[in-house]
Formats: C-alpha cells, sequence, structure tokens
C-alpha cells in the first residue's frame, strides 16, 4: 500500500499540536501512531532478566579516598607490576578506583570486585574490562585475569617507639597466575592472615602471615622484615620472580593508626601460583 505523504504529515502535526508543539520530548510526552498495515499476530510478552552478580561491582567502602600529595599505590597483574605516586587517580561512586597513575581501566562493562577502603586507603580487583598503560593494554575477560590495587598515604615519618596490634586484614581474591592447572572453579581463591608492627631507633618491625586457598589447595606468604623509613617498601622471598613472597608497604591509617599494605604471591601445595594484595589496620 503506498501512503499519500501529505496525509501523513497531516496526522504528525496533528499529533504534535495535541501534545503542545514539538519541542523536547518527556516522560510525559504522548506518541500518536498511524499504523496501516494488518494487525500483528499477539506477541509473548517479554519476561525480565535479572542480572546474576557476574556482571556487577561488589564490596563497598565507609568514605572516599583521600587523596594527596602523599598518596601512593601498589598494582600487580599478570605481566605487571607497578607502584609509585597515585597521580592523576579517580575514585568513582562506587568506591573503584578507574585511574591510577598511568594505569586507566575501562570497560562496557568495567567490573571491579573486593571493593574496600576509607579515608585511609582505596583497595579492589579489576575483574572485566581492560587497562591501559604506556607499555600497552590488557584485557581483563572474567576469567582468572585480575588487576589488584592498593592506594594510601604514606607516613609523614615513622614513630621512635611502640608495639601495634593489626586487624584481621582486607583482602582481595587471590586470582591464578600459572603453575600446575587448575580448574575454571579454582581461578580465585580465599585469603585471611594476621600482621604485627613495633618501631624503634632501626625503623619499623614487620611481621605477616597469609593464608592462601583455591581448589581445596593451600600455601601460605611470611614476612618478617624492617623498613627503615616511612616511605620505603620491602620485597621478601620469590616475589618479583613469581615465586612466594610480598612487597610490603606502610601507610598512614589517620588518628594514630598505621597501615600495612601488602602485595603478594604465593604458590599453593598442588603447585598453583596465585596473587592478591591485602591491607591491615593496626592501632
Amino acid at each position: 500500500m503506498q501512503l499519500n505523504h501529505a496525509f501523513v504529515l497531516t496526522l504528525i502535526a496533528a499529533s504534535l499540536a495535541a501534545c503542545g508543539g514539538g519541542g523536547s520530548s518527556s516522560p510525559s510526552d504522548t506518541t500518536a501512531v498511524v499504523n496501516t498495515a494488518k494487525p500483528a499476530d499477539p506477541v509473548a510478552p517479554v519476561v525480565p532478566v535479572v542480572p546474576t552478580a557476574t556482571g556487577e561491582n561488589t564490596g563497598a567502602v565507609s568514605a572516599r579516598f583521600v587523596n594527596g600529595d602523599n598518596s601512593r599505590y601498589i598494582f600487580t597483574s599478570i605481566g605487571l607490576q607497578s607502584s609509585g605516586k597515585a597521580s592523576p587517580l579517580v575514585q568513582d561512586a562506587s568506591g573503584a578506583l578507574s585511574t591510577i597513575s598511568g594505569i586507566v581501566f575501562t570497560g562496557n562493562p568495567a567490573v571491579t570486585r573486593e571493593i574496600s577502603g576509607d579515608a585511609a586507603f582505596a583497595q579492589g580487583r579489576w575483574f572485566k574490562g581492560a587497562f591501559s598503560n604506556s607499555t600497552g593494554a590488557t584485557t581483563l575477560s572474567g576469567n582468572n585475569a585480575s588487576g589488584h590495587y592498593v592506594a594510601y598515604n604514606v607516613l609523614a615519618a615513622l614513630p621512635a617507639t611502640g608495639t601495634f596490634t593489626c586487624d584481621a586484614g582486607t583482602f582481595t581474591a587471590p586470582s591464578y597466575t600459572g603453575g600446575s592447572s587448575v580448574s575454571s572453579t579454582a581461578n580465585f581463591g580465599t585469603a585471611s592472615g594476621t600482621a604485627s608492627m613495633s618501631f624503634d631507633a632501626s625503623g619499623a618491625k614487620v611481621v605477616l602471615a597469609i593464608d592462601a586457598s583455591a581448589g581445596g589447595s593451600t600455601g601460605k606468604v611470611s614476612a618478617s622484615t624492617t623498613m627503615a623509613s616511612a616511605a620505603s617498601s620491602s620485597i621478601t622471598g620469590g616475589y618479583l620472580s613469581n615465586g612466594t613472597g610480598a612487597q610490603l608497604m606502610l601507610g598512614d591509617g589517620g588518628a594514630g593508626r598505621y597501615l600495612l599494605i601488602a602485595a603478594y604471591k604465593a604458590q599453593l601445595a598442588n603447585g598453583a601460583n596465585y596473587q592478591g594484595v591485602a591491607t591491615f589496620r593496626c592501632s
């Protein structure tokens, strides 16, 4: 059937006049539809699909991270280990970081898991999307590949003395990085740990233990080291060579509290390798 264009334009003009003109639309606008075809067969109603947690962020922060001149970060993923000054730094409404120095996380969706933190630190694990830096881009497809990060503020100076008890720690889920083959159900594991710190004339004495498990196998990261200055970090074990070990940093927890930040790698008893980050609050 061939339509008369003047007739259609007359109908459109009439419908616009009924709606109060041809300006910007709003949710309350009415649209007139002219159906010149044979009525379609009935269509079954569309049942909404409820999204699962797979495509969503997890975790939350109690306050936005206070970023300043003393802000630093640690980042670890397959093929990239980076740390330094956290500038620029972008934190979105969920509490997740999307820009950390020269590392930028994007995607549709861009999913961050195990978001945690407060005014003193921001922690999480980039799970799905892509991150890029000066050396290239890495795609995270929601399998074992992840980017673990912590942003924090360094101490202005070490205290002269004192012994501090640390809490149970906040962890990202350790992600599989290689070694012995594992099933997809063991792409991520769980972690827990303990830590303590004390100060004397030699610096900060730190003791750390992290237990990681995945796929029914377990492993442990242990560290005992002295950090001579407030802004220094300590690398223990085989952290830089994909063995079991950690990189440790001190942070300002605010209100007389201290942070112990750890990026770690653990080899489990079955030969599989995992990595993650953790933050302990000590007071």
